[in-house]
């Protein structure tokens, strides 16, 4: 009983400070990249697929880009895409802009997603994978993506869920098999929000920004997914 309830505010305490640094600090970014190629890869390359399937030329956000990983996907599978990946770490930007120097679709931007540096109605897409659960002023950047969008424009966030149902946990389990899925479990109880709180914090923040009811939110794979239309 002791140790879940140090476990609770061990949790509880990291999520805390997530939100207070926001951006990534240095370490945090080498670690994260070779995560992202040992764990997270083949889920992130399966979002790039779900992503080129709904848009392939235009103008796309990646919104807390980390290492570059899916930005780069993406552009791959749709060179006419113009992919501007932004993050707040500038270790991040650093690291995905080497990564992509064969891509001339693909660009790294230091950013902050709660002013982003675009112009009202010029974005197609936006996109963001496990950067949610650090935003600051939620509110604000879910507006911003509100402004940049074009008409009919859509915004992707995934983040993390602690506590998916049995089926999503026997199907997690059959997908990262060894070392990979008890990683990934420690990922997702750090890195995102529980069940719950999705379906009562989270939907009520979306209800309050400007995309008010026009979302849905779907678990897959692990991830909670929000789509937002504009």
């Amino acid at each position: 009983m002791v140790r879940s309830e140090s476990n609770i505010y061990l949790v509880k305490f990291i999520r805390e400070m997530q939100v207070k640094l926001e951006a990534i600090p240095t370490l945090g970014a080498i670690v994260y990249n070779a995560i992202v190629k040992r764990i997270l890869s083949k889920t992130e390359l399966e979002i790039a697929q779900k992503v080129t399937q709904r848009i392939k030329k235009g103008v796309l956000i990646d919104i807390g880009s980390g290492t570059g990983y899916l930005s780069i996907e993406i552009g791959k599978k749709a060179p006419q895409l113009n992919i501007y990946g932004i993050d707040l770490s500038r270790k991040m930007v650093e690291i995905a802009s080497g990564h992509a120097k064969a891509f001339e679709n693909v660009k790294f931007k230091l950013a902050n997603a709660a002013e982003l540096p675009f112009e009202d109605d010029s974005i197609d897409f936006i996109i963001s994978t496990g950067s949610f659960h650090h935003w600051k002023h939620p509110i604000k950047i879910f507006n911003e993506c509100y402004r940049v969008l074009k008409t009919n424009g859509e915004a992707w966030i995934y983040d993390g869920c602690s506590n998916p149902p049995n089926e999503e946990v026997i199907k997690l389990k059959r997908k990262y098999s060894g070392f990979k899925y008890p990683i990934l479990t420690q990922i997702q109880k750090l890195h995102g929000f529980n069940w719950e709180e999705y379906n009562t914090k989270i939907k009520n923040l979306l209800e309050h920004t400007k995309f008010k009811k026009n979302f849905q939110m779907v678990l897959t794979d692990g991830w909670m997914k929000m789509v937002l239309k504009k």
